[in-house]
This record gives structure tokens, C-alpha cells and sequence, in this order.
């Protein structure tokens, strides 16, 4: 592996070829070491023991140097779980004063063992990940101890952050290059296509969430840079990018004036000496973001010469429906009317049932109910709303037909139905097996039963209030022994869990429900 090629502008400065030389050393430390380990759970390729020196070097350089990546980690981890390192320490259990410690190596490696061999469930306690934590920070403090060298990382993230495009440099360094983030982007470019295309990279940088305790690249950045608090309340919102259709009122360097054509909000977007680019376009589709009380484009944009009115009103119709969460963002009348008739389903649901969670035992049993709760539905409405539902939809009387995919019609081991207050329903497959897992208390889980409450907690679909909801009613025995977590620890592992593999539900969050104008 190149050293150069993940450091700030592919430069290496002359004292920092000394990291080189720990790297290769490190990683014939990692080869030996792991001849020694009881097991073989943390064997790795070579390729990999390469990768993972690397990185170990420029996790210590990072500590040494006082850049601040990780310890901005560290920051979030104590205010969301009272804890430095959750799951390795307990709240209020010190760790060892120096800077590369075992604990901290440890929890580095429990969590990067996930992006080098995704299929592994590895406990964090595991005995040959302790001794190998002890004797990789051993072995860098000491190798450390003998250099001296001008960071170059640490002189890149302190250059001046004036303008929204000197901040995206960094955030574009931190997500593609850094020790902290490169493997779990590399991961997601694979599932993503293959290809680090602007749009892709764009995605995971400003939206992604990743295994950092639920953290996305934004959210470190805004942490690691000396900015205000308003610059990092920007920064940190950077997933919700304003995509749009943009008419264009004016160019004028370093300033251009553009309209959201669905809701009519200007914004001045500062575009330096590119505005050429824009002074022959009409309209324009890209994704804004804010820096300093000014927008910027994010990613790609796409120009349009000549758009007439009926293409305009035809945007204006369609984009809504194709992506309604995204409209969300920047139309909260549209919003609100969504959470009003999310909350309206929500009560008739409760009315119905009696709760927010139900099951079926297969796909036929759920489409029959589901048919009844319609009816009641409709029943339970005030007779001019259902008149103006039919006339709008062209109907002479309610439809109470109930049309489900096929993978929902053939499921015959269970299906699992929660209400979320705040988006709607959730459904889950396979839901006998979790529901056997956790009646398990943790004891004598299947196989099955152990991916099946993974899946539970690995799904991008089910919200942690459904988790939550199965944990009232069973405990949280069963998940903490599918992911090998100590039965003694705080409670805060499980809070780690959901943010971990859920982490974009704890950020602004809209209804699954699209919105038909009439």
C-alpha cells in the first residue's frame, strides 16, 4: 500500500516518512502476532494486516498530534452513552493516561474488524483482541516515542475554512482518506456501484451514517475543525442537501440568485469564479447545502437551456411523489400535512388494535385483517372526507381490496407489524424466528434465531422504537448474546447497538407517506 495516497493532497512531508518506516514495522508485528493468538477469529489476509497497520499508524498520529478525529469520537460516545468507549468501558471506568492506549486500540479494533471482515460477529471482550490491543499500544507508544514529525494532516484541517468549498475539501480528505472513515467508504462505493463517482462519494460523506457509533463524516468534521457553533449546526446538516429543480435569476461572480420552483425559496449561492458555468442555463437540478448564512452546490448539477411551462408543471407534480422525504426537507407545509395524517392513521391503528405491535402468522392472515381494519377505517370517517377521497380517486365506493407483494403473500413464518407514531408502518419477515430469540432470554439461540435478531438490528427499515417495543415486552438478553455482548454490561451496549446500525434514525426524520395534490 501507498502510504502517500490517503494523506492531504497525496504529499508525504519529509519528517513524516518516519510513519512509513512504523508501518512496515507494524505490519510484520500484526504477522508474527497473530501466530500467537489462541484462536483463529482475528486472522487476517496480508493484504489486510497491511491495511490495518496503516491505519493503526495514523490513529497514533492522530492522538500524538492532537488532531482531534478521535477524540471528537470520544466526545459524542460520552454524551450519548456515558462512556468513552461503549461496550470496552463501563460509565465512570477510567482508561490508562496515555494517549495509545489498550482500551482505545481495543474499541478501534472491535469496530474496524466489522469493515474488514463484515461476516465476523466478534465479541469486544474477546481475549485475543484484548492481547492484541496490549501489545499494538505497547508497540506504537514506544515506536512514537522516537520520532518527531510535523503533521501534515493536522496543518490540512487547519487551514482557513472561510468558504463552504474549503470545508468541503476537508470533509471530501476525512471521508475517502482518513484512518477513521476509509474502509467503511470503500465499502460503501462497492454496494454503491463500484465506482467512486461524485454523486456516490457526495452520498456517503454528506448522508451516510457509519459504524462510529451511528456517526456520519459530517459529524466528526464538525467536531475536529475550530469553527463556531453555528458553522458546525451547518455543517452537521449537510445530510438534509436541498435537491431540487432551481430556476436561475441571476449570475453575477462570485454570487448566483436561484428559485426552488416547488416552494418558491430564493437562495443566494456562492459559486467564486464559476459562474460562467450557469449563465446559460434556465433551470438547474443539484442539491444546496449551507456554510455562514450562504448555500453552495453539493455534488453534480445538471443545466437545462429551455424548459417550458409544461415541463415545469410537470416537475412540480412529479418530483413530490419520487421523493417525498427529500421535498420534506424544504417544504414544511407539506411535511406537517404528512405528519397530520401519519398521526391520524396512528390513532385509528391503536383504536383498532389496542396497541402498536402486532403479528400474523403468514402473509394470507395479514392481508384479511388489514382488510377489516380498512373497512373500519372508512367506517370511522366523516362521511364528506370519504366523498371528496372517492371523487379525487374516481371511485364510486371505497375499495377495500388489499394488494401485497409477493414476498409479504408467501411468507408463512411470521410477520411482525409496528405503528411508528412519527413515519408510519413498519413490517418485518420472518418475524416468528425473533420473536423465539428473544423468548430465549439469550439462552441456546439457533442460528437462525441469532441472524434473525440481527437482522432485526441490522435493518436500515426498522426503527429502534420497534426494537424498543420487542425489548419491553421480552428483554434484551437475546440480542446481547447474538452479538456477543457481556450479559453483565451497562445498558448503554444496547443504546451503542441502535445507533451504531441505525444511526440516520436519530437525525431529522420525515413520514414514509407521499402526498397526492389535488
Amino acid at each position: 500500500m501507498d502510504f502517500r495516497a490517503h494523506r492531504p493532497n497525496r504529499h508525504l512531508g519529509r519528517s513524516e516518512r518516519s510513519l512509513m518506516r512504523i508501518a512496515k514495522d507494524l505490519t510484520n508485528f500484526l504477522t508474527n502476532a497473530q501466530r500467537s493468538l489462541t484462536f483463529d477469529t482475528l486472522h487476517l489476509s496480508s493484504q489486510k494486516r497491511g491495511t490495518l497497520a496503516h491505519i493503526l499508524v495514523e490513529f497514533a498520529e492522530d492522538l500524538l498530534q492532537d488532531i482531534g478525529i478521535w477524540s471528537g469520537l470520544e466526545a459524542y460516545n460520552l454524551d450519548f452513552f456515558g462512556t468513552k468507549l461503549p461496550c470496552i468501558l463501563q460509565p465512570d471506568e477510567e482508561m490508562d493516561s496515555a494517549p495509545v492506549n489498550p482500551d482505545r486500540v481495543q474499541f478501534l479494533l472491535w469496530t474496524l474488524y466489522a469493515e474488514l471482515e463484515p461476516d465476523l460477529i466478534l465479541a469486544p471482550n474477546h481475549q485475543d483482541l484484548e492481547r492484541l490491543a496490549i501489545g499494538i499500544a505497547e508497540f506504537l507508544s514506544e515506536r512514537f516515542a522516537q520520532v518527531q514529525f510535523d503533521s501534515g494532516v493536522k496543518t490540512f484541517l487547519s487551514l482557513p475554512h472561510t468558504y463552504g468549498w474549503d470545508v468541503k475539501k476537508k470533509l471530501v480528505w476525512l471521508g475517502h482518506h482518513s484512518y477513521l472513515f476509509r474502509l467503511s467508504c470503500e465499502n460503501y462505493v462497492r454496494t454503491h456501484g463500484g465506482q467512486p463517482a461524485i454523486p456516490t462519494l457526495d452520498d456517503f460523506m454528506c448522508q451516510e451514517t457509519t459504524c462510529w457509533s451511528g456517526l456520519g463524516v459530517i459529524d466528526i468534521l464538525a467536531v475536529t475543525l475550530d469553527i463556531t457553533e453555528s458553522q458546525r449546526r451547518d455543517l452537521r446538516s449537510w445530510y438534509e442537501r436541498h435537491a431540487a429543480y432551481f430556476r436561475v435569476v441571476s449570475v453575477h461572480d462570485p454570487l448566483m440568485e436561484v428559485v426552488n420552483i416547488l416552494n418558491e425559496q430564493s437562495y443566494t449561492v456562492r459559486v467564486g469564479d464559476n459562474g460562467r458555468e450557469f449563465e446559460t442555463y434556465r433551470f438547474v437540478f443539484g442539491s444546496l447545502v449551507p456554510w455562514d448564512g450562504e448555500w453552495y452546490w453539493s455534488g453534480v448539477q445538471h443545466g437545462f437551456d429551455i424548459v417550458t411551462e409544461d415541463i415545469i408543471q410537470q416537475i412540480q407534480q412529479d418530483f413530490p411523489l419520487q421523493a417525498p422525504q427529500i421535498v420534506y426537507r424544504y417544504c414544511e407545509q407539506r411535511a406537517e400535512k404528512a405528519r397530520e395524517i401519519v398521526r391520524k392513521h396512528y390513532q385509528q391503528f391503536i383504536d383498532y388494535y389496542g396497541k402498536e405491535l402486532v403479528s400474523y402468522p403468514n402473509g394470507n392472515a395479514m392481508a384479511a385483517d388489514m382488510q377489516k381494519f380498512h373497512r373500519y377505517q372508512f367506517e370511522s370517517t366523516p362521511k364528506e372526507d370519504v366523498e371528496a377521497f372517492l371523487k379525487r380517486h374516481h371511485l364510486s365506493e371505497p375499495s377495500l381490496r388489499i394488494d401485497l407483494p409477493p414476498e409479504l403473500l408467501e411468507c408463512h413464518n411470521g410477520i411482525g407489524v409496528y405503528f411508528n407514531p412519527d413515519e408510519g408502518q413498519e413490517m418485518m419477515l420472518s418475524f416468528d424466528e425473533v420473536v423465539h430469540g428473544f423468548q430465549k432470554k439469550g439462552g441456546d439461540l439457533t442460528e437462525d434465531e441469532a441472524e434473525s435478531l440481527r437482522g432485526l438490528i441490522y435493518s436500515d427499515a426498522i426503527s429502534p422504537q420497534f426494537v424498543r417495543q420487542l425489548i419491553r415486552e421480552y428483554g434484551d438478553e437475546a440480542i446481547r448474546s447474538a452479538f456477543l455482548i457481556p450479559q453483565g454490561h451497562d445498558k448503554h451496549c444496547l443504546e451503542y447497538l441502535l445507533r451504531r446500525y441505525k444511526g440516520h434514525f436519530y437525525r431529522n426524520r420525515y413520514p414514509s407517506l407521499t402526498i397526492v395534490d389535488t
